[in-house]
C-alpha cells in the first residue's frame, strides 16, 4: 500500500468533508451576527426612582415643618392674665386666661371628673405640664392655703399638725454627688423627680458610676432644659466599679452601656488566644477599638 491512499478520499467521503467544511465556515461568519440577534433590553427605573424621591421630599417636608411648629411653640411666651381663682371652680375659658393650654384643660377636666380636686396650692404644681416659672406667676393668685392641718388624737384630744409644703422647703442650694446619692436625695436636685431619680441610679448602676457630669445627658429621656437645671448642684465624687478583664466574661462584659456584644466577644477571644492583659492599654491590639471607643470605657475596666 502506497502513501497516497492514505490521502485518497471516496466520492462520498469528499462529500461529507464539503458539507463539514460549509458549515463551519457558517458557523464562524455567524458569530458578528449573534449580537444583533440578541434583544437588548434595560429596564427602566426612572418612575419608581421618582416615586421614591417624591417620598423622601414629602418625608423631609414633614420633618421640617414639625420641627419649626416645635420651635415656634417653644419660643412663643406664655399669655398670662392674672387673677386670684380658686382651681376648683373656674372655667375652661379661665384657665386658659391663666397660660394653660387646651391640652392640658383636657387633662385638667379628666382629673375633676374622677373627683381629683386640689386641696393646697402645691397642689398646682402636679399639673402636667407646668414649668416651674410659670408656678410661681400664678402662686400668689391661687385661693388655696400653703398648708392643710391635720388632726390626730393622743388621749382623746385632738392635736392639730401641720403639713408643709414640700415645694416650698426644697433648697436648691445644695451640692449633691449623683454617684453616691440615693432616689430620695436626688429629687433635691432641681428638675429630678422621682421618676428620673429611679432612672438615673438605674443607669448608674449600668455604668458602675459616673465619671463626668456630662453623663447624666445620657439618661433616657433627661433633656438640656432638665440637665442645665441640675447642673450647679451636681457633684461627681471618684466611685466607680471597674471590671476586670482578665476574668469577665463576654456575656458580663455586653452588660455595660458603652460595650456592645462585638467588643466583648473580641475582648475575651484575645486573652484566651495571648493570654492575660498586662494592662488596660493592651485593649489598642483589638484592631475593633477606635481611640475614642477605647477612651470612652477604659474608665471603666481595669487588671489584676
Amino acid at each position: 500500500m502506497s502513501i497516497k491512499d492514505y490521502f485518497s478520499f471516496t466520492k462520498s467521503e469528499k462529500r461529507g468533508v464539503i458539507v463539514l467544511l460549509i458549515i463551519l465556515l457558517l458557523i464562524l461568519f455567524s458569530f458578528p451576527f449573534v449580537d444583533y440577534l440578541k434583544q437588548q433590553s434595560t429596564p427602566d427605573f426612572t418612575a419608581y426612582e421618582n416615586a421614591i424621591l417624591a417620598f423622601e421630599k414629602e418625608l423631609n417636608e414633614q420633618e421640617k415643618e414639625q420641627k419649626q411648629a416645635y420651635q415656634q411653640s417653644n419660643k412663643q411666651a406664655l399669655s398670662i392674665t392674672l387673677f386670684d381663682f380658686d382651681p376648683n371652680t373656674i372655667s375652661d375659658e379661665e384657665w386658659k386666661q391663666l397660660g394653660f393650654r387646651d391640652w392640658q384643660i383636657k387633662i385638667i377636666n379628666n382629673y375633676k371628673a374622677k373627683g381629683g380636686n386640689w386641696k393646697i396650692k402645691a397642689d398646682i404644681k402636679k399639673i402636667y405640664g407646668i414649668s416651674d416659672k410659670h408656678y410661681k406667676l400664678l402662686f400668689p393668685h391661687i385661693l388655696l392655703p400653703e398648708t392643710i392641718e391635720k388632726t390626730n388624737y393622743q388621749n382623746d384630744k385632738p392635736v392639730k399638725k401641720s403639713v408643709e409644703n414640700k415645694f416650698e422647703k426644697k433648697d436648691y442650694s445644695q451640692k449633691i454627688d449623683i454617684n453616691t446619692a440615693d432616689s430620695a436625695m436626688l429629687t433635691n436636685i432641681k428638675g429630678i423627680g422621682p421618676a428620673y431619680s429611679g432612672r438615673i441610679i438605674k443607669y448608674r448602676d449600668l455604668l458602675g458610676g459616673f465619671i463626668a457630669k456630662e453623663q447624666l445627658k445620657e439618661v433616657w429621656g433627661l433633656s438640656e432644659e432638665t440637665y442645665q437645671m441640675a447642673l450647679p448642684q451636681i457633684v461627681v465624687s471618684d466611685k466607680v466599679q471597674k471590671i476586670n478583664i482578665n476574668k469577665a466574661t463576654a456575656d458580663v462584659l455586653k452588660q455595660h452601656p458603652y460595650i456592645n456584644w462585638k467588643i466583648a466577644n473580641a475582648i475575651e477571644k484575645y486573652r484566651k488566644a495571648n493570654g492575660s492583659y498586662k494592662s488596660v492599654a493592651d485593649l489598642n491590639k483589638l484592631h475593633l477599638l477606635d481611640k475614642a471607643t477605647l477612651e470612652k470605657i477604659s474608665p471603666y475596666l481595669r487588671v489584676e
